[in-house]
């Protein structure tokens, strides 16, 4: 009870003491705006401490007056002590005192570390009547680490504008008389402590000229994300600080930009020498930044030198709470001219007083550096969500956990030196691995030597000769953690040096013994390879000699590329049984758990191959289903291979015929279009696929992979028409809609005709799907998979920048699925150039499209597969949804097909037609909220084999990455084509 009366009588004291004082600062502010004073509470602590210590210049003792920075300080003279106490004191300065800020920096919403740890908040909206700007100094010698514990936040008391840092630390904030009030009674109290635990010096109601210096901070790099750093990470901070607030006051006396010496790439501009463009650029980097902190929508025209500060704009309560809620529609119009959202505006439209002028070649490494915005967006508002989210840190965790090991659909990789040995290694490998859960891939020579494929391959399979080139990248991959099964291949030289070579006869038939099967008669490679002695031929099959071989090592050395030993465990599996050298061999890297499974048994060979020699055929049909269990067993048992047991293995594909759907007079039109291009009325021809439109009096034959029935007056028993036009708003996409349960590739209905602008082809499932350059794409049951026919005019905006609509697809795909309420915090994000990530690492959608021009027609042809309902290869969108429900007790709905379908043609239509309205900032926005590459680092390959680290700064006008050298040169480049990660090797273009 005691301390209950005492908190009252405290609250109650400190009441007062903040209503008495916001009183006598009102009665001050009457009248003339030319008789304001200045308020100002002064520490006179520090100045006391440096007389004692160091001496100081006639500036720094007349600070107790005025702060240096004042342009009219010499004027400055005491007018009233309104409180003092030991070296604190509280008092009016006369004449009000003025500041000009031409020469500081721009406050960057966003950067919460930069300058100081800042909150970026805050709660209480500022009054319109008697707007403030006070003048905020601290000793920047004076971090305290542990006194930031309980340090003052000067972002509680009003919006920080601009900054700069000398010997002090100097703000100037935007407040009002009760957050003025607030302030200074808090120091009054002892509270000198601020951000950083840095000491208070000073808080000064001033009058604001000028406009600060902007700058490009992407390039920066920012002190540890926490409040409390060591002294010497602070004493770096200081310099950082120093060298930018120096190249600030030379760029404003010079009135041009100048690099930060110490810090190469970062630009600081001052506002006479600013174009249009670059104050877009900032614009946009710093709202879309902003809206994570409230206080943004606050921000009003600053004081001139003459007037009290008013807001001569001020939104309605109506709008700031649209704003502050993140509702705001921009409603077409370009991002830039959202009022709320503008700083520099509000810094006396800066836009519009600023002349244009050339950029120089030595410009364009800054001003053309895109906007790199950390905020994310929902479709329909362009809702913004905080990056700092508290369901994105687990997001991780959820995908993690269900996409188990995989975070890409797994790829085998198989590199044979002939055409035969490669067929003969993909059918087996699909036989056994199944083609829902692995990508399958046939290497190149010039792939194999390049490294890209290294980190995103589950197994190897090599068969034949490899060379040294190529088998040293092969060392490499065992060495990182990878799986090898090598078929009679000359890999073993190099993984295995101490193994040499006996010539046999070609084609032996040989018995050998692997697990639980003995005496199994198959072919044997050309080659013998043994630890010691060589041996030059295997024994007659009528001799009866039992020669025994020495024993392999247990193990092996074998170098890597810097000259490295890593030594592997070796352990024989199988062994012939006339010579009893080894036929199977495991060795394994325990240092990075590296596999190889090594045979000299040709495991792969089909028995059909040898069907013109009776008697080696008939052998190898009899152990043909021995040879497929071990294979299968060295895969699972050895390589960690999922195998697909004999119930997934499905019966081959059973075609269906698909169906056209859509409004009758809709569906009349387009074939009375197509009819003089069809055979028969009825049947259009393509490179792939014969389709035909049935009508009610026609008997179509039976689906298959080249021929697909599509019946114009029916419906689909697993496809509710109706769910799907009810939830489609479109004006032409997905309009008209051919429906198949599985064919070969949605793409192939498409191919080298124009049909319909909008018209859609959504299939269940794809036989033969098709991803990136070569890519196979996945397609098991529960995907969603369409493509779909865009007319894109060649002189409209985006007909003229066609490359940029694979990413404009990505933005509609993931707007699509946060414009459903709840699913904004789902974290979802782009890939460059056209892959959709849950998280930052689990892939589960992609894309292709292909153009063609005919007339001033761009054709393109866009498919898309996301995993909707299918936890393989990785995991699905449906499977998130459920784990993100149980995790925060959330009951967001399953996506259907249906759904899925028409809300994403919604969003295709929608951001079609704000780009082709010249909107395409606002499209850049989405796109660079949603992708992930922010500063990721990437090896550049030219073209005379030379190769440079580069930083990603974002996309060009036509969609290809834009990126700094290391010699600090920005330019464009393009993906190489390979087929196992985009951003693993690009290759500079010549043009710069």
């Amino acid at each position: 009870m005691i301390l209950t009366f005492l908190y009252m009588v405290a609250t109650s004291i400190q009441s007062r003491r903040i209503l008495f004082l916001k009183n006598h600062l009102r009665s001050l502010f009457q009248g003339d705006t030319t008789s304001y004073p200045s308020i100002m509470f002064y520490n006179k602590t520090l100045a006391s401490n440096k007389e004692s210590n160091s001496p100081i210049n006639d500036c720094e003792n007349d600070e107790f007056m005025t702060s240096c920075l004042c342009i009219n300080k010499s004027d400055a003279r005491l007018e009233e002590l309104l409180w003092y106490y030991d070296d604190m004191r509280l008092c009016t300065i006369f004449p009000q005192q003025k500041v000009d800020i031409s020469s500081w920096l721009m406050y960057q919403y966003g950067k919460t570390f930069f300058p100081l740890h800042i909150n970026n908040r805050n709660g209480t909206l500022l009054q319109s009547e008697y707007k403030l700007y006070i003048l905020v100094e601290a000793d920047l010698e004076s971090y305290n680490p542990v006194a930031a514990t309980h340090a003052t936040k000067v972002e509680d008391y009003g919006l920080i504008i601009t900054w700069t840092a000398n010997k002090n630390v100097d703000l100037i904030i935007e407040s009002d008389l009760d957050m003025v009030a607030k302030f200074f009674i808090a120091a009054m109290e002892g509270q000198c402590y601020i951000n950083n635990g840095l000491l208070l010096k000073r808080i000064e109601t001033v009058l604001i000229s000028g406009k600060p210096c902007l700058y490009n901070s992407d390039v920066l790099n920012l002190p540890p994300t926490k409040k409390f750093i060591d002294k010497d990470e602070w004493r770096m901070h200081m310099e950082k600080l120093k060298s930018l607030s120096d190249t600030a006051k030379l760029a404003s006396e010079k009135c041009k930009p100048f690099e930060v010496k110490d810090l190469p790439g970062l630009i600081i501009y001052p506002e006479n020498a600013v174009t249009s463009a670059d104050i877009e650029l900032m614009k946009r980097v710093e709202s879309n930044e902003t809206l994570e902190s409230e206080c943004r929508s606050q921000v009003s025209t600053p004081v001139s030198t003459t007037t009290i500060p008013q807001c001569e704009d001020q939104l309605s309560q109506d709008e700031i709470q649209k704003i502050t809620e993140g509702t705001t529609k921009f409603q077409g119009v370009p991002h830039s001219a959202s009022k709320s959202l503008d700083m520099l505006d509000n810094l006396e439209d800066v836009s519009s007083s600023i002349s244009t002028r050339q950029v120089s070649c030595s410009d364009i490494k800054s001003t053309s550096k895109p906007f790199e915005p950390k905020t994310f967006y929902d479709a329909k508002n362009i809702k913004r969500t905080s990056s700092a989210s508290p369901f994105k840190n687990s997001m991780a965790e959820i995908t993690t956990k269900l996409s188990k090991k995989n975070v890409k659909p797994p790829n085998v990789l198989i590199y044979a030196d002939s055409f035969i040995a490669r067929n003969n290694v993909k059918n087996v490998l699909e036989e056994s691995l199944g083609t829902d859960k692995y990508t399958i891939y046939v290497l190149s020579p010039e792939e194999a030597r390049n490294d890209a494929w290294i980190e995103n391959a589950a197994l190897v399979v090599v068969c034949g000769n490899v060379g040294n080139e190529i088998g040293n990248q092969i060392v490499e991959y065992i060495l990182r953690g990878g799986k090898l099964l090598a078929l009679c291949s000359d890999v073993i030289h190099i993984l295995l040096p101490s193994f040499k070579t006996a010539e046999v006869r070609e084609n032996e038939l040989v018995h050998f013994s692997y697990g639980k099967w003995k005496h199994v008669r198959m072919m044997h490679h050309i080659f013998c390879y043994q630890a010691s002695p060589v041996r030059t031929r295997f024994s007659q099959d009528h001799e009866d000699i039992k020669v025994s071989s020495v024993s392999p090592p247990a193990s092996v050395s074998v170098k890597d590329k810097k000259g490295n030993s890593h030594s592997f465990d070796l352990k024989v599996l199988g062994t012939e049984e006339t010579w009893h050298t080894p036929s199977i061999l495991l060795a394994t890297l325990p240092e990075s758990g590296g596999k190889l499974v090594f045979s000299q048994i040709h495991l792969e060979v089909d028995p059909m191959q040898y069907e013109l020699e009776e008697s080696k055929f008939n052998a190898l049909k009899e152990s043909n289903a021995t040879r497929l269990e071990i294979f299968n067993d060295l895969l699972k048992a050895h390589l960690q291979m999922e195998i697909r047991s004999s119930s997934q293995k499905a019966a081959p594909a059973t075609y269906t015929p698909a169906f056209f759907l859509g409004r009758h007079e809709l569906k009349v039109q387009l074939l009375e279009r197509l009819k003089d291009r069809m055979k028969g009325g009825d049947t259009l021809k393509m490179p792939k696929l014969e389709i035909q439109f049935c009508k009610s009096s026609t008997v179509p034959r039976p689906a298959s992979i080249s021929f697909l029935p599509i019946m114009v007056y029916q419906c689909p028993d697993n496809f509710s028409t109706v769910e799907y036009f009810e939830n489609l708003t479109t004006k032409e996409l997905g309009r008209l809609v051919i429906y198949a349960e599985i064919m070969t590739s949605s793409m192939d209905i498409f191919n080298g005709h124009q049909l319909e602008h909008g018209l859609a082809v959504i299939v269940r499932q794809q036989t033969q799907g098709q991803g990136r350059g070569k890519n196979i794409w996945l397609s098991p049951k529960g995907s969603a998979l369409f493509t779909l026919q865009l007319h894109v005019p060649t002189d409209t905006i985006l007909g003229r920048r066609i490359s940029i609509l694979q990413h404009l697809v990505s933005v509609a795909i993931v707007s699509a699925f946060k414009s459903l309420p709840g699913y904004e915090d789902i974290d979802l994000r782009l890939k460059w150039p056209n892959d959709i990530y849950a998280g930052d690492n689990v892939k589960i959608g992609g894309m292709i499209i292909t153009t063609y021009v005919m007339s001033n027609l761009n054709i393109c042809n866009v498919g898309v597969g996301i995993n909707l309902f299918n936890k393989e290869p990785t995991c699905c969108i449906n499977d998130i949804v459920t784990a993100f429900n149980e995790m925060y007790q959330k009951k967001l709905k399953m996506i259907s097909h249906e759904q899925y379908f028409a809300i994403v043609f919604n969003e295709i239509e929608r951001w079609l037609n704000i780009v082709q309205s010249g909107n395409v900032d606002v499209f850049l926005d989405a796109y660079y909220a949603y992708w992930m590459h922010t500063d990721t680092n990437v090896t550049i390959l030219s073209t005379s084999g030379l190769s440079q680290n580069a930083k990603i700064l974002g996309i060009d006008d036509f969609g290809y990455l834009r990126v700094r050298g290391e010699d600090g040169t920005i330019f464009t480049v393009h993906p190489d084509g390979n087929t196992f990660d985009c951003l693993k090797g690009l290759i500079a273009p010549k043009f710069k």
